[in-house]
């Protein structure tokens, strides 16, 4: 038993082996998404919020027997939701992909 190792040393030889596997780093890096992902990525957070919502909204009025309250309660805080997931998804896009800082700009309609 006195030939084995210490788990402490097994974990640092697993972590260098994959640092080992994994390279430079480089590729760790997400890639740029397509407007079309993004979009489906919106249109994906925004619906489900809502489906969330108004089904616990329903299960809502089935127990407490309020209908249809529970389910325009819960409609309405899964918009809610809804509309906050997409703003978040966006802020976290545009802080991945910053714009470029010597872009021309683009007249307005009254230059």
């Amino acid at each position: 038993m006195a030939d084995k190792k210490p788990p402490e040393d097994a974990l640092s030889d697993l972590r260098r082996r994959v640092d080992a596997a994994r390279g430079d780093g480089a590729s760790r890096n997400a890639l740029a998404q397509s407007p079309a992902s993004l979009a489906f990525r919106f249109g994906g957070e925004f619906g489900a919020a809502i489906i969330v919502g108004a089904l616990l909204g329903y299960g809502a009025d089935y127990f407490l027997h309020s209908s249809p309250w529970g389910l325009v309660i819960g409609f309405g805080l899964g918009f809610a939701a809804g509309i906050v997931n997409v703003v978040r998804v966006a802020q976290s896009f545009n802080n991945a992909n910053p714009p470029n800082p010597n872009a021309p700009s683009i007249p307005d309609d009254d230059d």
